[in-house]
């Protein structure tokens, strides 16, 4: 009897229990939540309408503000209803307060195609399921350069001119690239994108791949490959890998058998800094932002959930946002730049009155993970203390030491040499096959034989009446003076600049190169000596140095030749050029001319 008595009080308590649980369930808070996008983005405002249930019916509020909603930034508002802007896929928590009872409402946002996933996604990547080459090649009946690549087996590959194919190997021609300017592509190989650099330097090239990015390290791994196709000579890169943290100037060294080529290049579409983020309440407790990236900005989302456009390709921004503080609590703002970088900053404002209820922060949610919500991405940028200065090639390196310590600057220039240079200051194509065409009967064995080939072509320097080029005799002051004269690319250059001296040398009267010396010499591209020119003497190497970089009009400042001193610094070691008329000449002739651009 006892027995059946404790199992029927057990029964009712039990269905006691769950009618209160029932009852809870219908008496407390709900919510309803209504989703829109945001103009112009991908983003989407979340508006919460919290309601009640009160004996089973839903309650319609008397008061104008009966709750307190905390948004996911830990800010709350004392309304019916809500919203918050959100620029991230996650599960976003709203808590609501009425009177004592409080619940967190989540709701989860899966469809914002933003840049974080998509680096996510490609770190993910397992690159090693495609096994493929990679190389540059050039055809020399087309004059192009292209690039090559076979796979392991046939897949779906789309080409950087977005031609799609079926294929185990591709082709892919690039038409035209200047010195010192990279070219950026991407092939897509079973929707995987692997991206590549090419730097084009004279005679030489250099071919980049770069790994995905990876926010781990704030970095990309960069392997790199050197090429030189007019004698297609092995060519080894220093370093053969690098890593790009960040924009900025790179450096590789080409070397090859009998020469090498300094590639000093400025990288501008990669970003890992995040904004700079200042806070200030003003005294019309409303808060002043002054952000400062080396990026351009994109957008805010304040920590009332506003969304704000930075429009106009700002590095720099300020604003005001007009929401008067009345709490104590810590207030997030996050802010990002157009390479998806972002900074969430908070001020923590301690001088008021507290809230009602919780604490204005993310612990009011009672939820582990909104933090995640909010995370900072990139190394934050730190504005320079001094102007930064950054360093444009405008002329590639065009000549080499005779050894890896001496140039010999006073050694006269033979006219292999002298076309060689030609060659490469004038951006010439290659064309070997105006090596079968050359009627030369004394360069076939020689290492400038396409480059003589290739410039005699175009006149920069003629041969003899017995066929024959004579490719070591040494060029006279008088002959380069009528090579500077009569190549076509140099005419308008000579004509444009001034004739500041008037020589009267003695030893030209009767020269047959009279005419060229005085519109060289009167121009101070190739001087003399004490009333002489010394019209048949051999130019030497210093002089052909000057006479170029006096064309061009290379004036560098100080800072300019600094930063060509460090570049030649830690990639050559002349011991015979120090004490020379002509040093700073000889410097741009082997790691080029830098043009400051101050930003």
């Amino acid at each position: 009897m006892k027995k059946s008595l404790i199992l029927i009080i057990s029964f009712l308590i039990i269905l006691s229990m769950n009618a209160l649980t029932y009852g809870a369930e219908n008496n407390g808070l709900r919510a309803e939540f209504s989703v829109k996008n945001v103009s112009g983005t991908n983003f989407k405002e979340i508006t919460i309408n919290p309601y009640r249930y009160v004996n089973g019916e839903r309650v319609v509020e008397e008061t104008e503000n009966p709750y307190y909603i905390y948004l996911p930034s830990g800010y709350f508002n004392n309304s019916k209803t809500a919203s918050y802007v959100v620029d991230k896929n996650g599960k976003y928590p709203f808590t609501v307060y009425y009177q004592n009872t409080k619940k967190t409402f989540f709701y989860t946002v899966n469809d914002i195609d933003n840049t974080d996933d998509e680096i996510e996604n490609s770190n993910k990547v397992d690159r090693n399921n495609v096994l493929l080459n990679y190389e540059l090649k050039y055809d020399y009946e087309k004059k192009q350069l292209l690039f090559h690549i076979t796979t392991d087996k046939v897949r779906n590959i789309i080409t950087p001119d977005k031609k799609a194919t079926i294929s185990n190997e591709i082709n892919y021609y690039i038409k035209a690239l200047e010195n010192n300017k990279p070219f950026d592509f991407s092939i897509m190989i079973d929707d995987e994108k692997y991206e590549y650099k090419i730097i084009k330097q004279g005679e030489y090239y250099l071919l980049a791949a770069l790994s995905p990015f990876d926010y781990d390290s704030y970095s990309t791994v960069v392997k790199y490959i050197g090429y030189n196709f007019i004698n297609n000579d092995e060519c080894t890169v220093f370093p053969s890998y690098d890593i790009y943290d960040d924009n900025g100037n790179y450096e590789a060294l080409v070397k090859s058998s009998s020469s090498q080529s300094l590639f000093n290049y400025n990288v501008n579409n990669m970003d890992y800094r995040r904004p700079d983020v200042s806070i200030n309440l003003l005294d019309d407790n409303t808060f002043e932002l002054e952000i400062k990236d080396d990026f351009e900005l994109d957008y805010l989302i304040t920590f009332d959930g506003k969304y704000v456009p930075i429009s106009g390709n700002k590095k720099e921004f300020k604003y005001n946002h007009s929401t008067i503080i009345d709490y104590d609590g810590d207030y997030i703002f996050t802010v990002v730049d157009k390479k998806g970088n972002r900074t969430v900053e908070s001020i923590v404002i301690d001088s008021k009155r507290n809230p009602r209820k919780h604490n204005i922060n993310f612990d009011v949610h009672d939820y582990k993970y909104t933090h995640n919500l909010f995370e900072n991405k990139g190394m934050i940028y730190e504005e320079p203390k001094e102007t930064s200065n950054y360093y444009e090639n405008i002329l590639v390196g065009y000549m080499n030491g005779n050894s890896s310590s001496n140039f010999n600057p006073s050694a006269p220039i033979t006219r292999a040499e002298m076309i060689t240079i030609f060659c490469r200051i004038n951006d010439l194509p290659y064309d070997t096959s105006q090596f079968l065409k050359t009627k030369f009967i004394d360069i076939n064995n020689h290492w400038a034989r396409h480059y003589i080939s290739m410039g005699s072509s175009k006149k920069y320097v003629s041969g003899y009446k017995d066929k024959t080029f004579r490719p070591d005799n040494y060029v006279t002051k008088a002959e380069f003076c009528e090579m500077l004269s009569k190549i076509s690319n140099f005419k308008s250059i000579i004509n444009s600049l001034p004739a500041t001296s008037n020589y009267e040398f003695k030893d030209i009267n009767t020269h047959w190169a009279k005419d060229e010396i005085i519109k060289i010499s009167n121009r101070s591209l190739v001087i003399g000596s004490n009333n002489y020119f010394y019209p048949d003497k051999p130019i030497n190497r210093a002089e052909v140095a000057h006479a170029i970089n006096k064309l061009y009009g290379f004036n560098p400042s100080n800072n300019e030749l600094k930063y060509m001193y460090s570049l030649y610094n830690k990639y050559y070691n002349f011991s015979d050029i120090n004490n020379n008329q002509y040093y700073n000449d000889i410097i741009i002739s082997v790691v080029g001319m830098y043009k400051e651009n101050i930003n």
